[in-house]
């Protein structure tokens, strides 16, 4: 319980939790009693704000983030404050314009995202606290963004790697997390597309992350091209952990071979004995150096190595062939975990160059990106227009109803919660409202406890900082927080806690249910965006499968272009498994019949390890095989390549026709 507890507060989001805090409540403090209330409450929604538009990032990310957030936030402010002062009804086009083009902004990538849905919260909020005057509201406002952003960008500076350092710890959490779901696999009671499954939704997260870990490191030219020992034992680090992501995604055959031939056999159960240890391990990395703090399970591990090696050599000559390549990868595993315990510096040809980040970290042009989805009318478009309405509408509905500031809830419900698929909507609706119902049950009890001012501003204070320390990690939780915070701030504003409970329940249920109504009346083509990324899956399958095999056939190898075409197969894998648990979870796609669509998944992963392990096999082996045996493992994936093209030609994916993968001779 204590590890837990203290590997919590470690995570980066929980150290930015604290810094969050102090940095609204000492100046907030200052202002309130140097200057007034309304200029401290200004300043600590634009810090409140600003804070969380903060996501894991280099200097170059969040110097971008201060630049835009700053001007378009006050601006932001400034001009709803001056709407709801002069012109109530200009609430509604600046709702609609900025709901559709903050919503687009998607597209450029999660930071955008994020800085387009904060902005739009700084609409909702401004309407809640209804400013008297829109010019020292909107420069109380920016005193707050700045001031948090100097801090920000302070820490950056002075910390330049910090987030690639705790994107490193969470990349070997949840490679300790992949080697236990692949136990499963040596298990023959478990089913495989049960194991397939879980696999491939970790393999979204551990892509995510991995991406994270990528753009971190190659945007960074002076590490990467740095010589000192310390830069290189982190550059080591970072290159083993996406070795380990490597080896732990590839096979050398196929589960059910290997299930079959092995099951009455000791083999398994010492396979899935040594993976346990390994992921112990793993998992142990990110909080030692020491190789002695943490040769715990290596006796144990060369045991059990031994014992299959023992038993290969007394089987037939096909157990033999199965047994060798299982054996090689975790000889490889257990190398790799030596290399980062005992912070060996291994530098090898695959490491990326500086001249090649490029390649791995592609730039965009935003003009090009936003035209795009517009001319496509791609999902995010139509969501875009869907966010619009749904904001305008709120703005009506809060409008009509006499007490316009708190209805400011029904449009701050329905940017947190109203997502693109239903499935993540109902998901957020769900947390909304449960949050919301536990923190006004609680906000209630305490208010019939005590009433002294102090104490429940300071219990405000401390659950404000439960809401930062939750709001990564579990929504639910941070909607109980942030609600018990809201509730007793605006008590202790302006009294009337039965008008504030009521008000918090309603609007939030009916900003939640315009959200869900938003789905049904403006759906996003899930099956549209599914074979988009089917088609590109193929393609870089293909892709991938005549590097491998040009490698092969012409002896020669570029190391950095197979980490390529392998990132592209395995982000876009990551891709196509997110958007099919997306389809999978609308309903009006729950009488589809999903056989096709599980077998294309579970045949999309099998090929993907199979190509990944030829990789290994020829990159990064201890005990490489000869090319003969690989050409026919290649020409095997071939045959699986065509078949998961035949499969993309299902009705349940799409009519849209790709064509077909082209044969290699």
């Amino acid at each position: 319980m204590t590890r837990t507890v203290h590997h919590f507060f470690g995570k980066e989001f929980s150290k930015d939790a604290l810094r969050n805090i102090l940095v609204i409540l000492l100046p907030a403090v200052l202002l309130f009693y140097t200057v007034s209330l309304d200029v401290a409450i200004a300043f600590a929604v634009g810090v409140i704000l600003s804070s969380l538009t903060d996501l894991p990032g280099n200097r170059q990310d969040k110097t971008m983030t201060a630049i835009w957030c700053t001007p378009l936030f006050a601006f932001t402010a400034f001009c709803t404050a001056l709407a709801l002062h002069y012109l109530s009804w200009g609430i509604w086009p600046i709702l609609g314009i900025w709901g559709f083009i903050c919503t687009l902004l998607i597209v450029l990538g999660p930071r955008w995202g994020v800085i387009g849905n904060l902005t739009l919260i700084v609409i909702s909020f401004t309407i809640g606290l209804k400013p008297q005057d829109p010019i020292i509201f909107a420069l109380s406002f920016s005193l707050g963004t700045c001031s948090f952003f100097a801090v920000s960008l302070l820490q950056a500076y002075l910390s330049p790697y910090r987030s690639l350092k705790y994107a490193m710890k969470e990349g070997f959490e949840q490679m300790a997390t992949l080697l236990q779901a692949k136990i499963k696999c040596y298990d023959e009671k478990t089913p495989l597309e049960q194991v397939y499954r879980e696999l491939s939704l970790l393999h979204i997260k551990i892509s995510e992350q991995l991406e994270s870990i990528r753009s971190l490191l190659l945007r960074e030219k002076a590490l990467i091209s740095s010589s000192q020992h310390a830069d290189l034992i982190w550059l080591n680090k970072i290159y083993r952990l996406i070795d380990l992501y490597e080896l732990l995604m590839g096979i050398d055959t196929d589960y059910e071979t290997i299930r079959e031939k092995l099951k009455h056999s000791e083999v398994l159960p010492i396979i899935r004995h040594i993976l346990l240890l390994l992921s112990d391990e793993i998992k142990d990395l990110e909080n030692s150096n020491s190789y002695h703090a943490l040769s715990k399970n290596h006796t144990q591990i060369s045991v059990d190595i031994q014992k299959l090696e023992e038993i290969q050599a007394k089987a037939n000559s096909e157990t033999r062939s199965l047994i060798n390549p299982i054996l090689i990868h975790i000889k490889h595993i257990v190398a790799i975990v030596q290399q980062i315990q005992q912070a060996t510096i291994v530098q090898d040809p695959t490491w990326v160059s500086t001249a090649a980040y490029k390649n791995f970290v592609p730039t965009t042009n935003k003009r090009q990106v936003i035209a795009k989805h517009i001319k496509t009318k791609s999902p995010i478009l139509i969501y875009s227009i869907r966010m619009a309405t749904l904001l305008m509408l709120s703005g009506l509905v809060g409008y009509t109803l006499p007490e316009y500031r708190y209805a400011s809830w029904i449009i701050l419900t329905v940017i947190l919660v109203a997502r693109p698929s239903y499935a993540t909507t109902q998901r957020r609706n769900y947390q909304r409202i449960v949050g919301s119902l536990i923190g006004i049950a609680i906000s209630l009890l305490i208010t019939l406890v005590t009433h002294e001012p102090m104490l429940l501003l300071s219990i405000a204070a401390i659950t404000l900082y439960g809401f930062f320390l939750f709001n990564k990690p579990d929504y639910l939780v941070c909607v109980i927080f942030i609600t018990i915070a809201a509730i007793l701030a605006l008590h202790l504003y302006e009294g009337n806690i039965w008008d504030l409970l009521g008000s918090r329940l309603a609007f939030t249920l009916l900003g939640s249910t315009l959200a869900l109504i938003g789905c049904f009346a403006l759906p996003v083509n899930h099956r549209k965006t599914m074979k988009s990324l089917s088609d590109t899956l193929i393609d870089n399958y293909q892709n991938y499968y005549q590097r491998l095999r040009a490698r092969l056939c012409e002896e020669t190898i570029d190391h950095q272009e197979l980490r390529l075409v392998r990132k592209h197969a395995q982000t876009s894998l990551a891709q196509l498994y997110d958007s099919l648990d997306q389809f999978q979870k609308e309903p009006r796609y729950k009488k589809l019949d999903w056989t096709d669509l599980i077998s294309f998944q579970t045949l999309a992963y099998r090929i993907n390890a199979l190509l990944v392990g030829i990789s290994v096999s020829i990159t990064k082996s201890i005990e490489q095989e000869n090319d003969t045996a690989l050409l026919q493992r290649l020409h095997n994936i071939e045959a699986l390549i065509n078949e998961l093209y035949e499969l993309g030609q299902s009705e349940k994916l799409t009519n849209k026709t790709h064509k077909a993968p082209a044969a290699v001779s």
